[in-house]
Parts: structure tokens; C-alpha cells; sequence
């Protein structure tokens, strides 16, 4: 019995950037499109600098022209920017 050639569907496979594996974070699901992966800003930064050794603004230029600018249409990753945290407004954390 033979096995049936493998196909892929496009609309099922995540396009992953090489190198940051420990940058991903999940994929984005939306109606009527494909998943895309999602990554961490904040890793990616992280590994952008102690890969490549950079400085943190270096990373920053790189992570913006290498990986904001490009445009795969549907599948281009998304990044999760997870570097700033909410500020508690309930004023449960303020002492009077």
C-alpha cells in the first residue's frame, strides 16, 4: 500500500522565523484568515542582543527593519508587544 503524496495546505502552516524559536509565543487566529505566529517583543529583543551581540538600541533598529518591515501578506508573524505592563489604576496599591 502506497501513501498518498504530501501536500501542505497554505492556509494551515505557520510562516517561523529562524532564531526565534524561544521568542514564540502562539499563533493569532482570526476569522476568515490563517493563523500567524506571534512572538514576544521583548524576547526577541533579548535574543537579537545576546545572539548577535547588540546593544540594545542596535536590536531595536534590527528587530524594526528586519522583521516590522517585512510584509508576507496574510501569514507575516506578529509581534506581541509585551514591554510595557498596565498601571494599576484601581488605587488599591495607593496608601493615604
Amino acid at each position: 500500500m502506497s501513501k498518498p503524496p504530501a501536500t501542505e495546505d497554505a492556509d494551515k502552516c505557520l510562516l517561523i522565523y529562524d532564531g526565534l524559536n524561544d521568542a514564540f509565543i502562539g499563533s493569532i487566529e482570526c476569522y476568515g484568515k490563517p493563523p500567524v505566529a506571534c512572538y514576544s517583543k521583548r524576547l526577541t529583543l533579548k535574543i537579537l542582543e545576546e545572539n548577535y551581540e547588540l546593544t540594545p538600541k542596535q536590536a531595536r533598529e534590527r528587530y524594526e527593519y528586519e522583521y516590522l518591515q517585512n510584509n508576507y501578506g496574510d501569514a507575516t508573524p506578529t509581534f506581541l508587544d509585551d514591554e510595557f505592563t498596565i498601571p494599576d489604576v484601581s488605587g488599591e496599591g495607593d496608601s493615604k
